[in-house]
């Protein structure tokens, strides 16, 4: 897909990956609009891009991704403002094992609320455009780990949740890709502020987050081929400090 033009819809974009990746596709040309729970953050982080990158190509909402009513009403808001949305980024998450039930809210629950939602709106058989959902999930969605058991499960639903929704039989009639992104542990404060409070047995766990860090242009570089595919549907991609690997679901019909 050539993204020059394309509408992206970001969550959780305020800082960190989310605006790392509205960064380099702004630098392709496309338009973004931000979103992020931290209003301040979020409105700094528009003005700089405006400012970079024209006020015509960016735009900050404020919401908290577990509200489905101020999200529906972001993503209506950004539709109005750009005509229509071409591909939605489902980025925001946190990995805090003391708040499981609001990591389940966040990185899984409201993941799929934002997929539905962009779903009704892109799908070419109910009269939309077509487009492209790319769900962040992560290493840990392809692994498992002890130190992180509920963040792990809440990044394998979001791989299989998407997968599964690549391999429906309409999916040429719906107009819609569906790709993961699975990145391992990025140089961002999700990673940075990790404490024997966010992870369990952390003096054990903490090496392994060091020694496999990666820099953010590695995950970008990773985003931005996922996006750009000319056939994404069903792909998910793992990049680690060894490199990318594409990885691809079996379909099971039954009959």
């Amino acid at each position: 897909m050539d993204l020059s033009g394309k509408v992206v819809f970001i969550t959780g974009a305020a800082q960190g990956l989310g605006k790392a990746y509205a960064e380099s596709l702004l630098q392709l040309g496309a338009k973004v609009a931000l979103g992020d729970v931290n209003a301040a953050l979020g409105a700094a982080t528009s003005e700089e891009l405006q400012r970079r990158f024209g006020e015509e190509s960016v735009i900050f909402y404020a919401f908290d991704v577990t509200d489905h009513q101020q999200f529906r009403d972001a993503f209506n808001a950004a539709v109005s403002h750009f005509g229509h949305i071409d591909v939605l980024v489902n980025n925001a998450g946190i990995m805090d094992e003391s708040k499981w039930e609001l990591m389940i809210q966040i990185n899984y629950t409201s993941l799929v609320f934002g997929t539905r939602l962009a779903i009704e709106h892109m799908r070419k058989d109910t009269g939309g455009l077509g487009g492209r959902i790319i769900n962040i999930s992560s290493m840990a969605g392809l692994e498992d780990y002890y130190f992180i058991p509920v963040y792990c499960g809440t990044k394998h639903a979001v791989r299989a949740y998407t997968s599964s929704l690549a391999q429906q039989p309409n999916i040429e009639e719906q107009g819609i890709e569906f790709g993961v992104l699975c990145p391992d542990a990025a140089a961002t404060e999700l990673v940075s502020k990790i404490d024997e409070n966010r992870i369990l047995f952390f003096d054990e766990a903490q090496p392994r987050f060091e020694k496999s860090k990666m820099d953010v242009e590695t995950v970008v570089d990773a985003f931005l081929e996922l996006a750009q595919l000319e056939q994404m549907n069903g792909a998910i991609l793992l990049v680690s400090l060894e490199g990318k690997t594409y990885r691809k679901m079996e379909s099971l019909v039954y009959v």
